[in-house]
């Protein structure tokens, strides 16, 4: 009979590897995925019958304890996760100031990876995805706040297509008296996706932050290429501030007029000028997936 645990080693991995690690009453189970500053974890709760993995608690990675910015974002994405309630939103059940926060677990793929295969989306697809991102933004901004952080890596799409918003830390409260005077990314990728507005320090951040963020990504599906091409952050912040966005129906002319306005006015370098991220941006984005399934022998879905 082999005995384990002799070598002190050996049984440190098998405590690692153990989906015993409480925190508070969720039992931690193997990590789903990290970032620069955080990872998460399966969960499930440690007491009653309940036994599914249903669940993902995510920390503060173990080198960046006690980061106060680290936890304050926690804290942010722990706030704005418990009021806001939608379909397209992904809450916060439960959390422990600063320490982590533990929401359902979205199956699926992040819109990230979907577009790093080179995959295009239909038109009708596109603005479909569109559409249930701009009605989870509805419900946020509904609730007092800010996303901020509108990106394909805080998009999770299921395999029949839901669109879900996830990653609150950037979130923060409407306040049209604050100016965005601390706000610095993480990530050069996230500057692709920041509104001119959030990259300067002179002025209230609007909900038409968001729009712009949902106006790139929406350019992306359409027409299958980054914004901006530039790969430098001062390239590419420079651009953000000054270049004019190109049409989408330069580069994919089967794309109506009604779309090709629309994205054009998301990305409007004045938020004034954007329409605002709520049942207006809704009901247009609703109205060009009509007309897109409208019969039309001109109108063809992009390959």
């Amino acid at each position: 009979m082999t005995t384990i645990g002799t070598s002190p080693q050996f049984a440190q991995q098998v405590r690692r590897r153990s989906p015993r690690c409480l925190y508070g009453s969720w039992q931690v189970g193997p990590q789903l995925g990290e970032g620069t500053y955080y990872r998460v974890f399966r969960a499930r709760p440690s007491e009653g019958s309940f036994q599914g993995w249903d669940f993902a608690l995510k920390t503060i990675r173990p080198e960046y304890k006690g980061e106060r910015l680290l936890i304050e974002r926690l804290v942010r994405e722990a706030e704005a996760g418990s009021e806001i309630t939608c379909a397209h939103v992904v809450p916060v059940i439960d959390s422990r100031s600063g320490s982590f926060v533990v929401m359902p677990r979205v199956w699926g793929k992040t819109l990230a990876e979907i577009l790093a295969t080179g995959q295009r989306f239909p038109l009708g697809v596109a603005v479909w995805t569109a559409r249930q991102l701009a009605q989870g933004l509805t419900n946020v901004h509904q609730s007092k706040w800010i996303h901020g952080d509108v990106k394909p890596d805080n998009v999770m799409i299921s395999t029949s297509g839901h669109a879900t918003l996830i990653d609150l830390g950037f979130a923060q409260r409407i306040d049209l008296s604050l100016p965005c005077s601390s706000r610095k990314c993480d990530r050069q990728g996230t500057l692709r996706y920041l509104p001119p507005e959030m990259l300067t320090t002179s002025i209230p951040i609007l909900p038409q932050a968001d729009t712009y963020s949902l106006g790139v990504i929406l350019f992306e599906l359409i027409t299958g290429r980054q914004l901006f091409g530039q790969t430098s952050t001062e390239e590419i912040v420079k651009a953000q501030l000054s270049q004019r966005a190109p049409n989408v129906r330069s580069l994919v002319p089967n794309v109506p007029g009604s779309l090709d306005r629309l994205v054009a006015q998301m990305l409007a370098k004045d938020p004034l000028r954007r329409p605002s991220p709520d049942t207006e941006l809704v009901k247009a984005l609703a109205a060009v997936e009509i007309e897109l399934l409208s019969p039309n022998p001109k109108m063809h879905f992009v390959a």
